[in-house]
């Protein structure tokens, strides 16, 4: 009888290698099958991606040259039922449509509604009534996501079409985006109540800071009524974030010619905030108010010296530049003398140099007192203020020299040439 022998085979352990020993061939091999098999995975990733893209791109391209006359149709259709015709009769048109169609018309409807205005646009939302957009867009702003209310409430703004205030509230405050966007439909449609809503869901229920399109909408909602963004203001400034506060004092200062009598005292409250950012932008807020007495009185500018910031000093010293009257001048000058960062005397240099005249009419010549420091750091700063005014100068007297070289000769010259 034989022994019964295993089939399995035994693998002996890999022994170590002594310290110094060189790997063999086959360990050598190793890494750079490693790196083979990466860069055909690589390679085949790559190749999968541009396949994809390319036959997307074709049936794109192939998808828009069938819908192309289909467009085209519409687009003759809708024209000449918004301009040919008394009634429109955009339902019975829509009911005729098949779905492709349907779809393509709302994108058109898309196009037009952000190309015209007034009573042709009132026309033209017609047709966005008859394709069930505001109804739909209400269940999306209601019952959709993130991107969904967004969509929805781009219609309602094209089609003038403000939905209920609750429902906005319930459903848009989530963003600062929703928000803005949200406030927009109100703004397109000439809400009755744009300024209070639009403040409150804006502003309410401690806001984040907006992007370039909240903040441009908040402008356009305190154009209407600066008084309930100014009484909003006025109740939780100090609470909002710093971010916040920037922003609706950059508002604030675009709103000098509507502000009226309004309650601005938190305004002139921001140059004492902890943030740096928010007392700069406080400064630059005031610049705009200098016609406004009353404020102007609660303002000591002369205070801001003890502001350890040289940015926030150089916008106060640009404050009472745009002033500009003697009594701004005389404390500018004042400041400026006692200004120890380089920087900053070079902004007040340029603010006092700014009411001194312009080209060959303006006065170069160092005012008096601010040649007084024994450091003569003012006297290089006004020298750096000169400079540039004279470059600016250059610069703006180009076009016209431009003018003049092409033979569009003044008509002094032109009439002494003749």
């Amino acid at each position: 009888m034989y022994a019964t022998v295993s089939r399995r085979a035994v693998v002996p352990p890999r022994p170590e290698l002594p310290v110094g020993t060189a790997p063999t061939a086959a360990q050598a091999d190793l890494p750079s099958l490693a790196i083979s098999v990466g860069v055909v995975v690589l390679g085949s990733l790559l190749l999968s991606a541009v396949l994809v893209t390319v036959g997307y791109s074709i049936l794109a391209a192939r998808r828009r040259r069938r819908r192309e006359p289909i467009r085209a149709d519409l687009r003759s259709e809708l024209l000449e039922r918004l301009y040919g015709r008394e009634d429109p009769g955009w339902e019975g048109w829509v009911a005729s449509l098949s779905a492709v169609r349907r779809d393509e018309l709302e994108s058109l409807l898309d196009v037009y509604l952000r190309q015209i205005e007034g009573r042709d646009a009132e026309r033209l939302a017609g047709l966005g009534t008859a394709l069930g957009i505001p109804e739909r867009s209400r269940r999306e702003i209601r019952e959709g996501d993130y991107w969904d209310r967004l969509g929805a409430l781009t219609w309602l703004a094209l089609l003038r079409d403000p939905p209920d205030r609750a429902l906005l509230e319930a459903h848009c405050t989530g963003t600062p985006r929703e928000r803005a966007a949200a406030v927009r439909v109100l703004y397109a449609s000439d809400a009755p109540d744009l300024a209070t809503t639009g403040v409150d869901l804006l502003l309410g229920d401690d806001p984040s800071a907006f992007s370039v399109f909240g903040i441009d909408t908040l402008h356009r909602v305190g154009e209407t009524d600066p008084g309930p963004l100014f009484d909003r203001a006025a109740a939780e400034f100090d609470g909002w974030d710093p971010a916040v506060q920037q922003q609706v004092l950059s508002v604030t200062g675009h709103l000098h010619t509507v502000v009226g009598d309004a309650d601005l005292s938190w305004v002139v409250g921001a140059v004492s905030s902890p943030e740096e950012r928010v007392r700069v932008a406080a400064w630059r807020a005031l610049a705009a108010y200098g016609w406004n007495g009353p404020l102007r009185a609660r303002i000591d500018p002369t205070a801001v010296t003890e502001d350890p910031s040289p940015v926030v000093r150089a916008s106060a010293y640009r404050l009472l530049g745009a002033w500009g009257d003697p009594e701004a001048l005389s404390a500018l000058r004042t400041v400026a003398a006692t200004e120890p960062d380089g920087r900053t005397r070079v902004a007040a240099a340029e603010a006092v140099l700014s009411h001194r005249g312009r080209a060959g009419g303006r006065s170069l010549e160092l005012p008096d007192g601010l040649g007084s420091d024994p450091s003569g750091g003012f006297e290089e700063a006004w020298a750096w203020a000169v400079e540039h005014a004279r470059f600016d100068d250059l610069a703006r007297d180009v076009p016209r020299r431009g003018a003049v070289a092409r033979g569009t000769a003044p008509r002094g010259r032109e009439g002494a040439s003749r």
